[in-house]
């Protein structure tokens, strides 16, 4: 018998299993690093940060609203503009009203508060790009394929809401997780994201 079949000959009998990986051959565990990689120095979110506090330091005021979250606070939908309630309801999640309009207007507040600085402009554009891209290749297609609510929500944590609290690393603008989703039902508003 050649030496590379006997390599791949895996002969098991009475397995126990108490903790780990139980398998007939090689298990590979690949590991994936979302958003905090750096090449020799700091991420793009912590390099935006470190511009923040310098410009808190020094008051800079900032007057225009940056192209890159204009395109955002902009409705995308050329058609015309339907209302966040009826959006939710052609994409039958209407029972997330309460949460959806809760959460868009507290991250909206937010932006509103840290408008006059570009530094948290950028940062706010970069957070809203990463929900839009993610959401358009991840949890859209998913959606139209009919799956349940149940696990288009897992989808979206897993997804949008773990990813963005691992690369707002130390969290100088404070998001948390209700306005993560506020993103999302910002992006939902302005045409940018759809349920249907």
């Amino acid at each position: 018998m050649p030496k590379d079949e006997i390599l791949n000959d895996v002969t098991q009998s009475e397995n126990v299993l108490e903790n780990g990986d139980l398998a007939g051959r090689d298990i590979n565990k690949p590991t994936y690093n979302i958003g905090r990689i750096t090449f020799g120095g700091q991420s793009q979110l912590e390099k935006l940060y470190d511009r923040l506090e310098k410009e808190k330091n020094e008051s800079a005021i900032f007057s225009e609203i940056v192209d890159e979250l204009l395109h955002f606070k902009n409705n995308a939908d050329d058609k015309g503009f339907i209302g966040l309630e009826k959006k939710l309801e052609n994409g039958n999640r209407l029972n997330y009203l309460h949460f959806a309009e809760t959460s868009k207007e507290k991250f909206a507040k937010k932006l509103l508060k840290n408008e006059h600085s570009e530094t948290a402009q950028l940062i706010y554009a970069f957070l809203l790009a990463k929900v839009y891209s993610s959401y358009q290749t991840n949890v859209y297609p998913r959606i139209s394929e009919g799956l349940s609510e149940e696990f288009i929500n897992q989808l979206v944590t897993e997804y949008i809401i773990k990813p963005l609290e691992d690369i707002l690393g130390n969290n100088l603008l404070r998001i948390y997780d209700d306005e993560i989703n506020g993103m999302i039902y910002f992006l939902t508003g302005n045409c940018h994201i759809k349920w249907n």
